[in-house]
C-alpha cells in the first residue's frame, strides 16, 4: 500500500470520489485511492481540503505534517483504539522497574545485533581496524547486557553501541566528497546525517499511527524515559529498525549513486531562506521544552547555529522514494514463517508488544540477516 507523499510547495490534496487528488493551480500532479493509501506526508506549504480531512478520517488514512525540511510537526488521525485495558496493562507493566529493565535490554539486544550485522555486511568488502574495533566493542557490550542490574546500565550499555557503530560507520561511505565523522542533529551539518534524521522521522511516522490502532500509549515507553512530547514507546519500537530500514538505506543511496552531492544545497553564510528561518525557530521551541523526539543516537551537545544544509525538492523526493521501496521489500519473518514486507514486519512487532504487555507471549525483537 504506497504512503503519498507530497512535497511540491503550493499544492492542495482533495478528494475526487473514492480518490484523493493533489493539484497545484488547475494542473493535476497525482491521485491514490483512499482505500490503498494508509497515510499522508504533507511537507512544508502544502493545503488540505476540509472534505478531504473527513474522506481520510472515516477511511483510517493518517496525516503526518512535517516542516520543509523533514522536522516532525503533527499528525492527524483518528485516535487511540478503545483497547482501555491494554493501555492500564501497558502502564501497570511499566511502572515495575524489572519490566521496564527487561523489555529494555530486549530491546537494546535487538538494535546491537541489527548494527552489528549491518557492519559485518561491509566488513568483508573493507579491511579496517576501526571497524574491526567496533565490532568488537559493541559484542562487549551487548554481553554486558545479561548483568545489567537496572535501566539506566541498559542506557548507558545502548550508548556505548550507538557510539562505536556511528564512529565506525563513515567508513562505510564510498560515495565522493560526502563524509561522516559522528551522529549530530541539531543542525545536521553533513548529507548523512541529514538523511538519517529525515529517516529517522519518516520511520517514527511509520510506527506511531500503528501504536495507536493497536491500543497502546504512545508516550510511555521503557528504554525512552516519558518525558513531554516525546512518543517514548515509538522511540523504542524505532531501536531494532533504524539500522534495517534507515540506515541501510543511507548507505545505499550513496554508494550506488542514487543520490550525491546535487541532492543537497550548501546556504553560503549569511543567506536567508524560509527553511533556514523555520529551523531556527523549531530549534528555539525544542530547546525550550527540553524535547528530544529522536530518541539517543544524537551527539548529547552538538553544536549551535544556523541550518547551513537542506535537501533540494528532487532531493527529498529521492529520499522518501528509497524509503519507501525499503519498506516494501520482502524479508523472511520466523514468527510468521513466512516473507513479509518490512512494513508488514513493523506492525507485526507493534502488536506482538502488544500481547508482551498483556501476558500473552514474550516481546523478541526482530533480527536482521542477509
Amino acid at each position: 500500500m504506497p504512503v503519498l507523499y507530497v512535497t511540491e510547495q503550493g499544492a492542495e490534496v482533495g478528494v475526487r470520489g473514492p480518490r484523493l487528488v493533489v493539484r497545484k493551480g488547475r494542473t493535476v500532479l497525482g491521485d491514490v485511492r483512499l482505500e490503498d493509501c494508509p497515510q499522508v506526508v504533507l511537507m512544508g506549504n502544502v493545503q488540505v481540503s476540509t472534505q478531504a480531512v473527513r474522506a481520510m478520517l472515516l477511511a483510517g488514512v493518517e496525516v503526518l505534517y512535517l516542516t520543509l525540511g523533514g522536522r516532525f510537526l503533527g499528525r492527524l488521525s483518528g485516535g487511540l483504539s478503545g483497547h482501555i485495558a491494554l493501555r492500564q496493562r501497558q502502564f501497570q507493566q511499566l511502572g515495575d522497574a524489572a519490566f521496564a529493565r527487561d523489555l529494555a535490554s530486549v530491546v537494546v539486544d535487538g538494535k546491537i545485533h541489527n548494527q552489528q550485522t549491518l557492519l559485518r555486511r561491509h566488513q568483508k568488502d573493507i579491511q579496517d581496524e576501526r571497524l574491526a574495533a567496533a565490532l568488537t566493542r559493541m559484542r562487549a557490550a551487548r554481553a554486558a547486557l545479561e548483568g545489567a542490574g537496572t535501566l539506566d546500565q541498559v542506557r548507558g550499555l545502548e550508548g556505548i553501541a550507538s557510539r562505536e557503530f556511528f564512529g565506525a560507520f563513515g567508513r562505510l561511505i564510498r560515495a565522493e566528497g560526502i563524509e561522516f565523522s559522528r551522529r549530530l542533529r541539531r543542525p545536521p551539518p553533513d548529507p548523512v546525517n541529514l538523511l538519517l534524521s529525515f529517516g529517522y522521522t519518516l520511520l517514527a511516522g511509520s510506527i506511531h499511527g500503528m501504536v495507536e490502532q493497536a491500543g497502546m500509549d504512545p508516550y510511555l515507553g521503557a528504554l525512552h524515559a516519558a518525558e513531554r512530547g516525546r512518543p517514548s514507546l515509538v522511540l523504542d519500537l524505532m531501536e531494532e529498525f533504524r539500522p534495517v530500514l534507515v540506515d541501510a538505506t543511507v548507505l545505499r543511496v550513496l554508494n550506488t549513486r542514487a543520490m550525491s552531492r546535487r541532492d543537497f544545497i550548501w546556504l553560503a553564510e549569511g543567506e536567508e531562506t524560509e527553511v533556514e528561518d523555520e529551523w531556527e525557530r523549531e530549534e528555539w521551541e525544542a530547546r525550550q521544552a527540553g524535547e528530544d523526539l529522536l530518541g539517543s543516537d544524537e551527539d548529547p551537545e552538538p553544536p549551535a547555529g544556523r541550518r547551513r544544509l537542506l535537501l533540494t525538492p528532487m532531493g527529498s523526493r529521492k529520499w522518501v522514494t528509497a524509503y519507501e521501496r525499503r519498506l516494501a521489500e520482502t524479508v523472511e519473518y520466523p514468527r510468521a514463517g513466512c516473507r513479509l514486507t518490512y512494513r508488514q514486519v513493523l506492525r507485526e512487532q507493534v502488536y506482538c508488544l502488544a500481547r508482551h504487555f498483556l501476558g500473552q507471549e514474550r516481546y523478541q525483537c526482530f533480527r536482521y540477516s542477509w
